[in-house]
């Protein structure tokens, strides 16, 4: 994910849709970058997201968390689908539409925020997707403020800069940096503040992260990526994963999905990935609450002679993996 880090943030949120169709697909992603309306060649985002069940059968949705312009004016916004099914990749043609404006009527709704905005990530981090940790004894509707931060002794309502509903007494989904700093190359700790409508003293949680691994002893995994959530699995994050001291160079991991020629790219990666000695070990990172339980599971492609092979990799029980950070 990309972010612009001038002006204040706030943000909107785009849902789109997606239909199955008769061969309903094993995975399904949007592919977003977004810009002001006026000006295309200005990034302010541009992410990945998990398109999950909607609860209509048969129809996904997914929100995207999109930072207004620092001058109020309306935002451009490009995407696509890609899905995966029985070992091949699909990818929908683009599409395109500006907003706030009549296309995107009852799609956009807006997180409010108060001053500048809450703290964007760190230079070269992105964001993940959370349901805000609310305790047991916190009320289950009205409005939660939520921000991001260093450890405080007394942390302050004013820490709390953003304000979402609480709708059907369930958490609030959000988006989250992945970290405010990094230490070689590693993201640091933080902590995530929130307060319930009413609240006078913020709830905190330290953010953590962990890393985790695939290791590629035939040598044919050219992409992976990490599928990733809690275990009830009411969030779905996607990393893209890197192999191990890959250099800062074209054909970098995170640059296939946007690639203009993909098979070019995966050509281009698959020579520079021949240069690295087996077995190969493929990184990435996944992202929480301090003591939570995070489920995951690979995606890979694997270079085969018609073209890229999509294959699933869990642990040897059959299942997830599960970590704890």
């Amino acid at each position: 994910m990309i972010y612009k880090r001038e002006g204040r943030l706030e943000m909107y949120v785009l849902r789109r849709l997606f239909h199955d169709g008769p061969d309903r697909p094993e995975l399904v992603l949007i592919h977003y970058t977004v810009s002001p309306e006026e000006s295309p060649e200005v990034i302010l985002v541009r992410s990945t997201a998990v398109v999950v069940p909607s609860g209509t059968p048969g129809t996904r949705q997914a929100r995207l968390f999109l930072p207004r312009p620092p001058d109020g004016g309306r935002l451009r916004a490009c995407y696509f689908f890609s899905t995966v099914r029985g070992g091949r990749e699909w990818f929908s043609p683009p599409y395109e539409v500006v907003l706030p404006g009549p296309a995107t009527d009852g799609d956009v709704s807006v997180i409010e925020e108060e001053g500048e905005g809450n703290t964007v990530p760190a230079a070269g981090r992105g964001a993940f997707r959370l349901g805000l940790p609310l305790r047991q004894e916190e009320p289950r509707a009205g409005t939660v403020r939520y921000g991001f931060g260093a450890m405080r002794k007394k942390p302050s309502v004013s820490l709390c800069r953003a304000r979402v509903p609480i709708a059907g007494g369930e958490a609030p989904v959000v988006e989250i940096p992945e970290a405010l700093s990094v230490l070689k190359n590693r993201p640091m700790p933080f902590f995530l503040y929130h307060v319930s409508e009413g609240g006078t003293v913020p709830v905190a949680d330290k953010i953590n992260c962990a890393r985790i691994t695939i290791r590629d002893e035939e040598g044919d995994i050219v992409c992976a990526r990490a599928l990733w959530g809690d275990r009830s699995w009411t969030v779905h994050n996607i990393t893209v994963m890197e192999a191990r001291n890959f250099p800062s160079a074209e054909g970098r991991a995170s640059g296939y999905f946007h690639a203009v020629d993909r098979d070019a790219y995966l050509r281009a990666r698959t020579a520079a990935l021949a240069g690295h000695p087996l077995p190969r070990t493929f990184e990435g990172f996944v992202f929480g609450p301090s003591g939570s339980v995070v489920e995951y599971c690979f995606q890979v492609l694997r270079h085969r002679a018609g073209g890229a092979v999509s294959s699933w990799i869990n642990s040897p029980s059959g299942g997830n993996w599960t970590i704890t950070l």
